[in-house]
């Protein structure tokens, strides 16, 4: 059951995922050839820069391939009426659990591409005799992070349903007003502390405030 849902995943999501794989691939390479070229490569700092940049562009795939793969499965099937999941003979919470692995096993192929990208984009330059580079490390932080914005997509969507993206407004919409008084009546920032809370370790999404760096020392 499970292969059979993961193929209908895979044939609503290849075309996606053709995209992000191309971007993995080509995106860093671009990055890092016309970064070196416009740095000086003895320069540590400036390399590092370079790095760094490439770095935030991982990071924002990561959200993109999370956020695809947990909301576009369920438009589909909302858009047919659930017909599908619900004429298989298993029970929702069963189908539920198949399609969140489904999409945790289809991440690792563009955290594959997000390694073999790092490959050729620091192979492409030379690096400094002082620094190194991390595709390896750089994706497995990947398919970690995007396996917790999955995860957390994933959560939003199927606990609010087709209400999923009004849920997500309102949400942040409260947020906004609750930062906006507090700071308005002098108590400080409590988006910070919250933010601090949720990225620092072990907060759940400390992989994306933690260094994205290709190349580091």
């Amino acid at each position: 059951m499970f292969g059979q849902v993961l193929y209908t995943q895979w044939k609503w999501a290849r075309t996606e995922l053709f995209l992000y794989v191309l971007g993995a691939f080509l995106v860093p390479t671009i990055i890092i050839r016309i970064g070196f070229s416009y740095v000086d490569t003895y320069s540590i700092r400036s390399v590092l820069g370079v790095g760094t940049f490439a770095g935030i562009f991982f990071a924002a795939l990561a959200m993109l391939c999370a956020f695809g793969l947990a909301w576009r499965p369920y438009i589909l099937d909302a858009g047919l009426k659930h017909v599908g999941p619900l004429s298989l003979p298993i029970s929702w919470g069963e189908f539920v659990k198949l399609r969140f692995l489904a999409g945790a096993t289809l991440l690792l192929i563009p955290a594959l591409a997000v390694w073999f990208g790092g490959l050729l984009a620091t192979a492409s330059v030379t690096v400094p005799p002082t620094l190194h580079a991390y595709p390896g490390g750089l994706a497995i932080r990947f398919y970690l992070a995007s396996l917790v914005a999955y995860a957390a997509a994933f959560l939003l969507q199927y606990l609010a349903g087709k209400h999923a993206v009004r849920v997500a407004v309102i949400f942040l919409i409260v947020v906004a007003v609750v930062e906006l008084s507090s700071q308005f009546f002098g108590y400080g920032s409590v988006l910070e502390g919250a933010w601090n809370v949720l990225t620092n370790w072990p907060g759940p999404f400390s992989a994306f405030a933690a260094r994205w760096m290709l190349i580091d020392v």
